[in-house]
C-alpha cells in the first residue's frame, strides 16, 4: 500500500465512531464486497482513481492533503458554498438543500446540531404571519433592478412553492437533537426589521402588531421546549444556552453518525459548508467551548430561564406600544 492510500484509510478509520466497522463502510460506500473492501484497506489491492475520489468525495476528505506530511497548521481544505450567485430562486434553493442536509441528521441514531444564533433561527418561526414576514424579508433583500421597488407586506403572497418548501424545513427541524446558544439580542434584528418595514410605509401597525404577537407565540414555544428539555413533536433533546460573553456568529454544526461537517455564514442565508474532518473536530470543540461558558437555561434552571425569556417578552411590549404611538 502507498503512503497516501494509507493515510486516506486511516483518516477514515480516526474519524468513524466506534461502533462503524472501517471495512463495512467502505464497502458499502465504493458498492463492493467485504473481502473487496477488506483487500484495498490492507494494501493487497490497489485503489482505482475513481475509487479514491469517491472515498474523498463521500468522507469529505482533499485528496491534495494526502500526498505528502502536510503540518496540519498549514493544511490547506476544500470548502463548499451552499448556494450559487443570489437570485429570486435563492429562498427555494437554500430551503431545499437545508432539508436534504437535516434529513441526514435525521436518518442518524446519534445525530444532532449545535447552533449559535445570533438572530433567530428560521426553523423555529412557524406561526403563519411571522413565517410570512421571515419569507417577506428574505425576498426583500434580495438583489433587485434599480427600477423594482418592493412592494407591500400586505400585497405580499409567497408562492405555494415556497410554502410547501418552508413548512418542510420547520417540520424537518422540529424533529432533530438540538443545542443552541443566544444571547439577549438573538431577537433584536427581527424587532429592528419589522420597525424599519413599518417606518419606511410597508408595513401596517396592525399587521406589525400581529407579527410582534407571533414572535411571542413562537418563543413561548420554545420556551416550553426549553423546560421540558424536549422538541415539540418527539423526544430528541432540547438543550437552550443564553451567553452574553462571547459574539455569536450563527455557525452551526451538524453530526451524523459517520460525518461531522460546519457551516459558517459568510453572507446573509449563504454558508461556507466545511466537512473537512478535522476542521469540523475544531469547530466541534469551539462549541463546546463555547458551551463551558453559557448559562444552562433548560430543564430545572426554571429562574434563569424565565428571567431570559422576560427580557425578550418586555422588549417586544415596548416595541408595540412605540408602534402604538
Amino acid at each position: 500500500m502507498n503512503k497516501a492510500e494509507e493515510r486516506l484509510f486511516k483518516l477514515i478509520r480516526e474519524n468513524l465512531p466506534k461502533n462503524v466497522s472501517l471495512i463495512e463502510d467502505v464497502a458499502s460506500v465504493l458498492d463492493i464486497n467485504y473481502d473487496a473492501a477488506y483487500r484495498r484497506i490492507k494494501g493487497k489491492t490497489a485503489l482505482t482513481l475513481n475509487e479514491a475520489l469517491v472515498l474523498s468525495k463521500h468522507y469529505n476528505l482533499d485528496l491534495k492533503n494526502l500526498s505528502s506530511e502536510n503540518s496540519s497548521e498549514n493544511k490547506v481544505i476544500s470548502v463548499e458554498k451552499t448556494h450559487g450567485e443570489i437570485s429570486i430562486d435563492f429562498l427555494y434553493n437554500y430551503l431545499n438543500t437545508c432539508n436534504i442536509e437535516i434529513q441526514a441528521v435525521l436518518n442518524s441514531k446519534k445525530g444532532k446540531i449545535i447552533s449559535c444564533a445570533n438572530d433567530l433561527p428560521c426553523y423555529h418561526i412557524n406561526n403563519s404571519i411571522l413565517k410570512k414576514f421571515r419569507i417577506y424579508l428574505l425576498v426583500s433583500m434580495l438583489p433587485k433592478k434599480e427600477n423594482v421597488k418592493t412592494i407591500s407586506f400586505a400585497n405580499f403572497n409567497p408562492s405555494d412553492t415556497i410554502l410547501d418548501a418552508y413548512d418542510s424545513f420547520v417540520e424537518n427541524y422540529k424533529k432533530v437533537a438540538l443545542i443552541e446558544i443566544w444571547n439577549d439580542f438573538t431577537i433584536d434584528n427581527l424587532i429592528n426589521q419589522i420597525t424599519y418595514f413599518f417606518e419606511i410605509g410597508l408595513l401596517k401597525e396592525d399587521e406589525a402588531i400581529a407579527i410582534l404577537e407571533g414572535l411571542v407565540n413562537t418563543l413561548q414555544q420554545l420556551e416550553q421546549q426549553a423546560k421540558n428539555e424536549k422538541r415539540a413533536v418527539n423526544d430528541n433533546t432540547f438543550k437552550l444556552y443564553c451567553n452574553n460573553l462571547i459574539s455569536l456568529s450563527d455557525t452551526i454544526f451538524m453530526q451524523t453518525d459517520t460525518l461531522k461537517k460546519a457551516f459558517v455564514p459568510y453572507t446573509n442565508l449563504t454558508y461556507f459548508k466545511v466537512t473537512d474532518l478535522e476542521t469540523s473536530a475544531q469547530v466541534e470543540k469551539h462549541l463546546n467551548k463555547q458551551l463551558q461558558y453559557s448559562t444552562n437555561i433548560s430543564g430545572e434552571s426554571s429562574v434563569a430561564r424565565k428571567m431570559f425569556f422576560n427580557k425578550m417578552y418586555q422588549k417586544i411590549e415596548k416595541s408595540k406600544q412605540k408602534l402604538m404611538l
